[in-house]
C-alpha cells in the first residue's frame, strides 16, 4: 500500500522522493512559521548586472515583481513584513542584486502574465513551469525545482494510490504545473489509456483553496505542489495523507519576462550570480526546501 500518514519530521525527506507551485489562511500560517520574522537575504550589487539592466529601470530605482499569493511557504502574506515565503526572499535577493529596490505583489496565478504584458509588473517570481503558451509570450529563466504531492483525508479511507484516482475528483490550482501537466498526464497513462472512468479536476483559485476543498469535503484528493502541502501537514497535522507518486515528477520554475525583454540578459547575470553565492542555498534551508534548489548545471533560459 503506497499510503502513509507523514509526522512533520518524516515528511520532508518523504517529499524529497515525491518532487520535482487562500489568501485569508495566509496569516495563520505565517504564524506558525518560525521564519517568517528572520530579515530577508540582501546581497551586495553587481556590476556585471547592472551593466545589463535597462536604463528606465535603473532610473526608477525600483522593480516591480509579482508573484503567486496563498502558496505557503514558497509565497504568502505576512503582516509583520508583506510578501514572504522562499520566492519574496529569491526576489528580494535578486533585486539587491541588480542594485534595485523590490516591489512585490501578490496575485492569482492566472493574473500573472496579462500583468506582464500589461507592463504592470517588471519580472514575476513564481514556480511558474514552461510551457509551449507561455514560452510563445515570455523569457523564462530557470531558478528552482518544483513538483507535486498528492494529497487524501487522514487514513486514506478510500485507500487511494495516485493509479486509483480514475473518476474521481481532484482538486488542482488554477494555471498551475499540476492543472496543465501533471494531473491530464497521470489521467492519460492511468485512466483513458486503459478505458477507465477520466479524473474529473476540480480548478480552484490557488493552492490555499485547493488545501481547503480536500478538508471540507469537495473533493476526493488534491495535487499541488510538495512544499505547499508539507506546510499545510505542519498547521493541520496529521489530518491528511500523503500518496507516494512513483512517477517522481520534477519541474523547473522559471523567473518570467515578457518575450524579448530588454530585462532577460541582467535577469541571467542576476540568476547566475545569486547561484554562486551562498544565500542561495541558505534561502532554501531557511524554508525547509533545500532539495529544491536549482542545480549549477540546470541554469539559463528556459525551454519547453
Amino acid at each position: 500500500m503506497l499510503h502513509r500518514t507523514l509526522t512533520v519530521a518524516s515528511l520532508m525527506a518523504a517529499l524529497s522522493l515525491i518532487v520535482g507551485c487562500s489568501a485569508p489562511i495566509d496569516s495563520d500560517l505565517a504564524k506558525t512559521n518560525s521564519q517568517a520574522s528572520q530579515a530577508p537575504v540582501e546581497l551586495e550589487p553587481s556590476s556585471q548586472v547592472q551593466n545589463l539592466m535597462p536604463e528606465e529601470l535603473t532610473d526608477k530605482g525600483q522593480i516591480n515583481i509579482v508573484g503567486t499569493q496563498g502558496s505557503p511557504p514558497t509565497s504568502f502574506s505576512n503582516p509583520a513584513i508583506g510578501s514572504d515565503g522562499l520566492n519574496a526572499d529569491l526576489a528580494r535577493a535578486i533585486a539587491s542584486i541588480m542594485g534595485l529596490e523590490a516591489n512585490i505583489t501578490l496575485i492569482p496565478t492566472d493574473g500573472i502574465v496579462p500583468g506582464l504584458q500589461s507592463n504592470k509588473y517588471d519580472l514575476a517570481v513564481a514556480s511558474m513551469s514552461p510551457s509551449s503558451e507561455r514560452l510563445e509570450v515570455l523569457d523564462m529563466v530557470a531558478f528552482t525545482k518544483g513538483g507535486s504531492a498528492i494529497g487524501v483525508p487522514e487514513g486514506n479511507p478510500r485507500d487511494l494510490t495516485p493509479q486509483k484516482l480514475c473518476g474521481l475528483r481532484v482538486g488542482v490550482p488554477r494555471a498551475s504545473f499540476q492543472s496543465t501537466h501533471r494531473l491530464p498526464e497521470l489521467n492519460e497513462e492511468e485512466c483513458s489509456s486503459k478505458n477507465r472512468p477520466s479524473i474529473r479536476a476540480v480548478t480552484l483559485p490557488d493552492q490555499g483553496q485547493t488545501l481547503l476543498s480536500l478538508t471540507t469535503n469537495r473533493v476526493e484528493a488534491i495535487m499541488v505542489d510538495g512544499p505547499v502541502l508539507s506546510y499545510a501537514l505542519k498547521k493541520q497535522g496529521e489530518n491528511l495523507d500523503v500518496l507516494k507518486d512513483d512517477s517522481n515528477p520534477m519541474s523547473t520554475g522559471g523567473l518570467s519576462v515578457t518575450k524579448g525583454s530588454t530585462l532577460t540578459p541582467a535577469l541571467l547575470k542576476a540568476m547566475e550570480v545569486l547561484r554562486d553565492s551562498p544565500e542561495y542555498e541558505q534561502i532554501y534551508k531557511k524554508w525547509g526546501m533545500p532539495e529544491y534548489a536549482l542545480p549549477h548545471d540546470e541554469l539559463g533560459e528556459l525551454e519547453e
